[in-house]
């Protein structure tokens, strides 16, 4: 009985914590929701004033056109190679070659679908002002659209510490898109949603904003063109389109046995599909994907792939002065390319070796340093062909860089050209002089060594990331587990269907990867914020109203993004294309996961996050006399806790409404008692509005 008693008494203490802490957010909002409903015009005048500023920026973008410094790691080997060798080297093979450039995409329209979900939501127009009904979508509908757009934003930040500067560039770019994109949510959309409210307060046309009678019962087209009226449930405004689908999920899907049945097989064949497709997804990249499939580069790389050999020219560079005449660096130079022969990819046959071709004519003198360098040049006059191999001090008289060339074998594999690279680089370090082998393709095989290393630490980081966010603004451990749950689940179908539709793991669709992971939360804690707000002790009622307030604007959001990315099919560029189908995949599962299996997991679990309080088994009669409701409980506190367990405001903060009905409702109160926080039943009646809507409550008379 005692371990119930404090095991009750830390549950009181957590869920008190967590109403303060949602209290305190929705405040918050609700005072941006007052300035907003104060200077509607005034605040939407200079949102667009910065924005006209900050365009002027464009005409400060500069573009990066080299592609390998884009799709090579900044930190790898072969990137610090390539810098020597341009340095040092006039080499015509190493060349930038490739104009690239990121577009932009919209986002953000998931919000905007929430925030008018909001204001349809609040209470009437007809029972109370606008700014209550401001008010009201900025604290259940702002603290949403926070919780998305920061973990969007921050996932985008966390992909800009990528090593990669493709995915870095675009990373920041995005991020900052999000950034403006909240603000503009906030700061334009929000106040053009309250200037509407004050047009329709006084009955002005939605387009010529003249005065016109009201009159609901005409047709929409008579309503549209000539009068109209002033909405009073969240059905006056919701369209067909966003009422029958909903309505079709959850009577079609959700409710039903057979449907939640299949439901649970669409999942267990979507995680296996997923789990196969991921452990045989491939890396690599292909040069010819960043053109048009029109160009003469892409169709000449296309026949060259698929039709000749891949067999690239290494070179082991030597760097330093070192004194070439000496036996001692002979050896070692000769014993670094035979040893870098006998690796299965290396053709044996093949060589380029300066020093070996100058052993062999009659101007080798190895008596001194001096000697051999001078009968070296006398050598490269006559065969001009190694004057590219070998880079003398300023006057001549020593060798500070030398050049000698292998052949690779047939090899297309990725996963080949990944280990040769990496043993071939071994050698060198091993070698006992300062040397590396390098070909201009190790700037890419770099991407099939570090693509796998980078895409999941990045992704692992912003997993974190999320999770963080998420109990900051939504402290429910359950629900934090489930959303975390549902991203890991988006993500594992992401990277199992990129097998499926021919995509393959590099630093294209990494970007697209790294994007995914802010867009594929939004919709999950949507669902997730909604089944926290409806305040039932019924799990069919939670689902049903859960789904019904936020089902909608998540349908409308899925439905509009896919329609701008369908505009990508008409693409004939592979980062467009490939960019459409990882966003599409995204998408759909997204909304898979949100409309079908996120409701259904949260409907079985419910009593595992459930707010709504039993009585307490403590709470005795003998007790009760320490527990009498009296008129101290009227104060700030007990009439916030009230009104968020109940969604409605306390009736002083409408005066002037108009009431039809009242009913009785016990609702739990907190109390303290020495240094025991317990809590007991307070009466409290609920008042409906002529339209029979519940709209506000107060404490009932006490004897």
């Amino acid at each position: 009985m005692e371990l119930n008693e404090h095991e009750h008494e830390r549950k009181n203490k957590f869920r008190n914590c967590v109403e303060k802490y949602e209290i305190f957010f929705e405040n918050c909002f609700e005072r941006l929701g007052i300035a907003i409903n104060s200077y509607p015009i005034l605040i939407m005048s200079l949102c667009i004033v910065i924005n006209g500023a900050l365009m002027s920026g464009f005409i400060l973008i500069k573009s990066e056109n080299d592609v390998e410094v884009l799709y090579t790691p900044q930190n790898s080997q072969s990137f610090q190679d390539r810098s020597f060798l341009r340095h040092n080297y006039p080499d015509p093979t190493i060349k930038d070659f490739l104009p690239y450039q990121l577009s932009d995409f919209g986002i953000g329209i998931d919000d905007m679908f929430i925030l008018m979900s909001g204001i349809a939501e609040a209470p009437s127009l007809t029972t109370a002002s606008i700014e209550d009904r401001i008010k009201f979508m900025m604290k259940k509908s702002g603290v949403a659209i926070t919780i998305t757009s920061l973990t969007d934003l921050l996932a985008f930040t966390v992909g800009a510490t990528s090593v990669f500067v493709s995915i870095r560039l675009f990373c920041i770019y995005t991020g900052v898109a999000v950034f403006f994109c909240y603000l503009n949510q906030l700061f334009f959309f929000c106040p053009a949603i309250c200037l509407n409210e004050k047009r329709t307060e006084q009955k002005r046309h939605f387009l010529c904003c003249v005065k016109v009678k009201a009159d609901k019962y005409n047709s929409r087209i008579h309503q549209c063109l000539f009068s109209g009226f002033i909405p009073n449930k969240r059905d006056d405004v919701e369209s067909d389109l966003e009422k029958y689908p909903k309505w079709f999920i959850i009577y079609g899907f959700l409710q039903p046995f057979l449907g939640k049945v299949f439901i649970l097989l669409m999942s267990m064949a979507y995680t296996g599909f997923s789990i196969f497709g991921a452990i045989h997804q491939e890396q690599g990249f292909l040069l010819y994907n960043l053109v048009s499939e029109d160009s003469y580069f892409h169709k000449h790389s296309h026949w060259d792939e698929h039709f000749f050999k891949s067999e690239p020219i290494i070179a082991l560079c030597i760097k330093g002065d070192l004194n070439y005449s000496s036996p001692v660096t002979q050896h070692i130079i000769t014993s670094v390319l035979e040893k870098a022969k006998q690796n299965q990819y290396i053709d044996p046959t093949f060589e380029i070796n300066w020093l070996e071709s100058y052993k062999n004519t009659t101007n080798y003198n190895a008596s001194s340093e001096e000697k051999f360098v001078k009968g070296l040049n006398l050598l490269l006059k006559k065969w001009p062909m190694f004057s590219n191999d070998i880079i003398f001090n300023k006057d001549f008289s020593r060798i500070v860089s030398a050049k000698f060339y292998l052949k690779t074998e047939n090899i297309k594999s990725t996963s080949a050209q990944g280990s040769l690279m990496l043993h071939l680089r071994s050698l060198s370090s091993n070698a006992g002089l300062s040397c590396f082998f390098y070909a201009p393709a190790f700037i890419f095989y770099e991407q099939y060594v570090q693509i796998w290393p980078s895409t999941l630490q990045t992704v692992g980081v912003a997993l974190g990331v999320m999770v963080v966010v998420t109990i900051v603004f939504m402290p429910y451990p359950f629900m934090v587990f489930v959303v975390t749950t549902t991203l890991v689940s988006i993500l594992l179908g992401i990277f199992g269907f990129m097998y499926y539709w021919g995509l393959t793991l590099s630093s294209i669709t990494m970007i697209h990867l790294v994007m995914s992971i802010g867009f594929s939360v939004d919709f999950s804690v949507h669902i997730c914020h909604a089944f926290l707000a409806v305040k039932t002790e019924k799990r069919d009622d939670a689902l049903k109203k859960a789904f019904d307030l936020v089902g909608g604007p998540i349908l409308n959001a899925a439905v509009s993004s896919l329609l701008g990315i369908s505009m990508l099919g008409f693409s004939k560029s592979y980062i467009f294309q490939s960019f459409g189908k990882v966003m599409f995949l995204v998408i759909v599962f997204g909304l898979f996961h949100a409309a079908f299996v996120l409701p259904l997991i949260l409907w079985a679990l419910f009593p595992c996050y459930s707010t709504k309080q039993s009585k307490p088994e403590h709470d005795s009669v003998s007790s009760q006399k320490y527990l009498q409701p009296d008129r101290t409980l009227k104060h700030y506190k007990s009439i916030e806790s009230i009104s968020s367990r109940l969604g409605l405001r306390h009736v002083s903060c409408y005066p002037n409404e108009k009431l039809s009905s009242e009913k009785n409702v016990n609702v739990p109160i907190t109390y303290t008692v020495g240094d025991l926080e317990v809590y007991c039943y307070k009466e409290c009646r609920v008042f409906y509005a002529q339209n029979n809507r519940a709209c506000s409550w107060d404490f009932c008379d006490c004897t």
